[in-house]
């Protein structure tokens, strides 16, 4: 659906050097990066702001290179939604039809049908100044919505909500995405945003997409650390794999992985999930690993608590908030990290 072949464009001093991905119809795909990456850059150019240097956009097996904006199957929500304060939200949904020129009854039937499907039929009369922030992204997506383009450009656009209202526009969102049977496009800086919406996630890095994959993959298996660290992955290192056991910086432990090489470099991964607390050590167990150390910090959060050790290697383990509580941690507090030889994710560099 979505093709981007070798793609590259220069804007002042920044360049967006050989992009390369597809995404076939239905997908969602999340881009991912710091500030300054180069991800709302791409997205303009897939809109038809930009024009590329190189390479070849497609979209429905159409080359769209040069395709005027207007003419591109595509629709797209900023960061900023740049509503018209001093329109009402039937004129705002309407703008883009205007200009299409359609008659005054086509319009009226694809607002009133997009404004129903977004649940916003009783606001059409309303002041865009007048609305909460989760009713303005729905006018928003509406207006994106109403000229029925298969394509869906997210530009950051969850940006400025609160937990709650965030939490409801993306469950919209995915309701959208399912009966419109949309092709998605997301660019946020939120991890669990990107995880809970999407089917693949990108990584942007200066300019360059560094990683592509399903969702598993991507969160499982980073390329690099750098990447692991741009998705919030605990405990992730580099390690140099020794003959009969791995070094891990200070701290050794036992791993399983055949076929890894002596004195070579890999990404190590422990999820933090598979790592036990105790506050004493566990004689009677299959886990081969048992690591003392010391607790420096305790994150809650709504997937559980975070405790952070320092034992010789900065770990963290996620408890459930029974477990945190039955064991009433404290940061300076003695406890023994334990964790299974398998549950050690072990990746070529």
């Amino acid at each position: 659906m979505l093709t981007l072949g070798h793609i590259t464009l220069k804007k002042g001093d920044f360049t967006l050097k050989d992009i390369s991905f597809h995404l076939k119809a239905g997908e969602y795909l999340n881009l991912v990066g710091p500030t300054g990456s180069g991800k709302t850059m791409l997205l303009e150019m897939i809109m038809g702001i930009n024009t590329p240097a190189h390479g070849t956009l497609m979209i429905n097996g159409k080359e769209m290179n040069r395709e005027a904006l207007q003419k591109r199957p595509v629709g797209i929500v900023y960061q900023n939604l740049y509503l018209f304060p001093h329109k009402n939200v039937f004129e705002n949904i309407a703008f883009s039809l205007h200009i299409m020129r359609l008659s005054k009854k086509e319009r009226e039937k694809k607002v009133e049908d997009a404004a129903r499907f977004l649940k916003i039929d009783s606001l059409l009369e309303r002041s865009i100044q007048h609305l909460s922030g989760g009713e303005k992204q729905r006018v928003a997506l509406a207006r994106a919505l109403v000229l029925g383009r298969p394509l869906l450009l997210l530009d950051e656009p969850l940006s400025a909500l609160d937990a709650i209202t965030k939490w409801e526009i993306m469950q919209e969102i995915q309701r959208i995405r399912h009966e419109k049977g949309l092709t998605v496009l997301h660019v946020t800086h939120d991890i669990e945003e990107a995880l809970f919406l999407s089917d693949k996630i990108g990584v942007m890095m200066n300019g360059e997409l560094r990683q592509i994959g399903p969702v598993e993959e991507v969160v499982n298996r980073p390329a690099s650390v750098e990447i692991g660290k741009l998705i919030r992955k605990e405990n992730l290192f580099r390690m140099i794999y020794k003959k009969s056991r791995s070094l891990l910086c200070k701290g050794d432990f036992c791993l399983y992985k055949e076929g890894l090489e002596a004195k070579k470099e890999y990404l190590v991964h422990i999820p933090p999930e598979d790592i036990i607390l105790s506050l004493k050590p566990m004689q009677e167990t299959s886990a081969r690993n048992c690591l003392k150390g010391d607790v420096r910090s305790v994150i809650h959060h709504n997937m559980g608590v975070k405790v952070h050790v320092d034992a010789g290697i900065s770990l963290v383990s996620l408890l459930t908030q029974r477990s945190f509580r039955q064991m009433a941690l404290e940061p300076g507090q003695t406890v023994y990290l334990i964790f299974k030889s398998n549950a050690v994710g072990v990746y070529g560099l």
